[in-house]
């Protein structure tokens, strides 16, 4: 009876429909694309631009999922792993993630080392409160 109970979880390609697959297939290779940008930015010696490079062909392959994937990636274990996710963040610098990364740092619930890599992440893109308060009063001084 354990058997016949587990069949009916398992999912059997051959029934899924095309859209699901390439949906999952879609997935699988985002997760994939910044998996691997993680890891060119914590072992690689590749210049910023280079970086930023690949970046951008994230974006133009994903659009705002690629940054979505990785403002979550960001709930990692390895110190190393987060610190480069920062990084990376801060050198896309795009708009879309401040929403997310301002909600993740000011949320309580998660470990306070995500916090706080959400908040390097917004400083590093120049969209903390003290650094936009910074910008209004160079303005002001200007003008």
């Amino acid at each position: 009876m354990e058997k016949r109970d587990a069949r009916l979880f398992q999912h059997n390609k051959q029934s899924w429909n095309v859209v699901e697959l390439e949906v999952l297939e879609s997935r699988r290779h985002l997760h994939q694309k910044v998996n691997e940008l993680i890891r060119l930015a914590n072992t690689s010696l590749l210049s910023t631009n280079e970086i930023r490079h690949h970046l951008l062909l994230g974006v133009e392959a994903f659009g705002s999922r690629f940054t979505m994937q990785l403002v979550r990636s960001l709930h990692r274990d390895d110190p190393d792993e987060r610190q480069s996710i920062v990084w990376l963040l801060t050198v896309l610098n795009d708009r879309d993630a401040i929403s997310p990364l301002q909600h993740m740092s000011h949320n309580e619930q998660l470990p306070r080392l995500v916090r706080l890599s959400a908040s390097l992440a917004l400083a590093g893109m120049g969209a903390t409160k003290e650094m936009v308060e910074d910008q209004r009063r160079r303005l002001y001084a200007i003008g």
